[in-house]
């Protein structure tokens, strides 16, 4: 079901534009609810930053990068969320180095992989239609 790797095409190009806008406007809701001192700007990257990156690689390794993963809104959705959980994943142990802010924390994790799943599901979705 899952094919490790990334298809080099413009529609897979843009749905990770939009996959990328999708984890910015996460990091900005959250930073927005749960203000920790320092500038807005300067804190969106520090949370987005552990999530695109375990986005990103975790994408290639189940294939979510891949043209046939946004073939149709069930596989766009189910790969998002495989994609989305390991990002999620990845995204909270590394939150728990020091030298990232935030720590991690099980609440965090849910309401990321909630929230941050249902934009990335919606989104992948209505790409399978529109893009």
């Amino acid at each position: 079901m899952f094919r490790a790797g990334v298809t080099t095409d413009r529609r897979v190009g843009l749905v990770l534009v939009g996959d990328l806008l999708c984890i910015a406007l996460f990091a900005t809701l959250g930073a927005m609810q749960h203000p920790e001192g320092g500038s807005l700007l300067a804190r969106i990257p520090e949370v987005a930053a552990p999530f695109v990156v375990g986005w990103l690689l975790v994408g290639v390794a189940v294939g979510t990068f891949r043209a046939d993963a946004i073939a149709d809104a069930r596989t766009a959705v189910v790969r998002a969320a495989a994609g989305w959980l390991g990002a999620d994943l990845f995204a909270q142990a590394v939150r728990t180095l020091s030298v990232v802010p935030g720590g991690a924390d099980p609440a965090f994790f849910v309401v990321a992989l909630l929230f941050g799943g249902t934009l990335l599901g919606g989104w992948r979705a209505l790409a399978s239609y529109v893009v």
